[in-house]
């Protein structure tokens, strides 16, 4: 296998460094949603996954019109090439650092997906990263004429060395991203790097709070911790989010102007989340109108939590878990992480969820053990956790 830049293996076993509860109550798997990312050739695995509605504008805070037109998924490590043995194992295969999905019409089919996985008009023999760089992306938004997102610049033992905000211009006729056409704003106030632990914000956004401000979700990594993570926040004007000076820092009670303050531990929301998770407003159900997050606790772990609040600063219910991975017994080796929910694929009964799965301590060998996989969280199963306690003050 031919694995571009740096070691693949290196990273796995860098999960852990970036890495109890109840017994669950095991939701629907969503294997309609898991045959979508099933592929013999082209793209064939990846992590992250973030969704994104791109006939919604965050800016303007208009919600999409309809599910007409075509859904964005953003992943970080993309593996692409070709299969042997039926799609069961590798054949020649490379790596790129991020890629992206268009899922036509927002229909969960392989037909309805296709994929950039490489810079547009680059060597298809030698793939290079869509944004020049070592970068992986974390969520986005639609943003007037632009997709705006964050993205990590990895440094030294795979942790962050950087955050960038990424942006790409929105094609007025195609209404997708131009990806031919990225600009790298490193001024954004996204990472923080202290003696003893590291801020790095950007993992999750919150554009529909209902007031004038988009909230930018992160956490403050505590290596000599486990590397425990703890959730913060930043908030910007809704009108002028790029005018990166106006934005505020939540702590203890406060919006101050610097960013450092999220190190405090007043600035703390919730401890012990993953790197990446979701916190999005709850569409139906008894809980409706309220806030939720999802997460993996402590990043690695079979097991996929949920809490619910007032308000998307909290305070948030007990921990609950509900889902928990047979992946990892079925296969040893096999690990998830870093689950989210995707509210643009909200139905009737429930919210979709995705992890990821990969092999740590060596490479994946087949594209089973390298892709995303979904399960339903229902409205019923959030309703009993929906908590009564006073709201925060944002």
């Amino acid at each position: 296998m031919n694995l571009r830049g740096a070691s693949f293996l290196n990273f796995v076993v860098a999960l852990f460094l970036l890495a109890g509860t109840p017994s669950a109550s095991a939701q629907e798997e969503a294997r309609e949603w898991d045959a979508v990312f099933e592929r013999q050739e082209g793209w064939l695995g990846a992590d992250g996954i973030y969704s994104v509605d791109l006939g919604k504008d965050a800016r303007n805070n208009l919600p999409s019109s309809s599910k007409v037109g075509d859904a964005l998924f953003i992943f970080s490590d993309t593996l692409a090439g070709t299969t042997t043995n039926d799609g069961r194992e590798y054949d020649r295969v490379v790596m790129t650092n991020h890629s992206f999905g268009m899922m036509k019409d927002y229909v969960p089919s392989r037909e309805n997906v296709s994929f950039i996985w490489r810079k547009p008009g680059g060597d298809e023999e030698s793939p290079q990263n869509v944004v020049d760089g070592h970068y992986w992306l974390q969520d986005a938004m639609r943003y007037g004429d632009q997709l705006w997102l964050t993205a990590i610049l990895v440094g030294d033992a795979w942790k962050p060395k950087g955050i960038h905000a990424l942006v790409f211009p929105i094609d007025a006729d195609t209404k997708h991203p131009d990806f031919s056409r990225p600009t790298l704003q490193e001024q954004a106030p996204l990472f923080y790097d202290a003696q003893d632990k590291a801020l790095i914000l950007g993992s999750a956004l919150c554009d529909d709070s209902g007031d004038d401000f988009i909230y930018v979700f992160g956490y403050v990594d505590h290596p000599k911790e486990g590397s425990r993570k703890d959730l913060v926040v930043a908030r910007a004007p809704r009108n002028d989010f790029q005018n990166y000076p106006c934005w505020s820092f939540y702590s203890g009670g406060e919006w101050r102007g610097e960013l450092s303050a999220l190190l405090s531990e007043d600035a703390t929301l919730l401890k012990n989340i993953s790197a990446e998770f979701s916190i999005s407003r709850i569409p139906a159900g008894k809980a409706k109108e309220k806030w939720l997050i999802v997460y993996t606790p402590g990043t690695i772990s079979n097991k996929i939590a949920f809490r619910v609040a007032d308000t998307p600063l909290g305070p948030f219910s007990e921990e609950r878990v509900f889902y928990r991975s047979s992946i990892p017994n079925e296969t040893p080796g096999l690990h998830c992480y870093n689950a989210k929910a995707h509210p643009i694929f909200a139905s009737e009964q429930g919210i979709l969820v995705s992890y990821n799965v990969n092999r740590l301590g060596s490479l994946p060998r087949n594209p089973y053990e390298y892709r995303p996989r979904f399960v339903w969280l229902s409205w019923e199963t959030i309703d009993q956790e929906a908590p009564s306690a006073t709201s925060r003050e944002p």
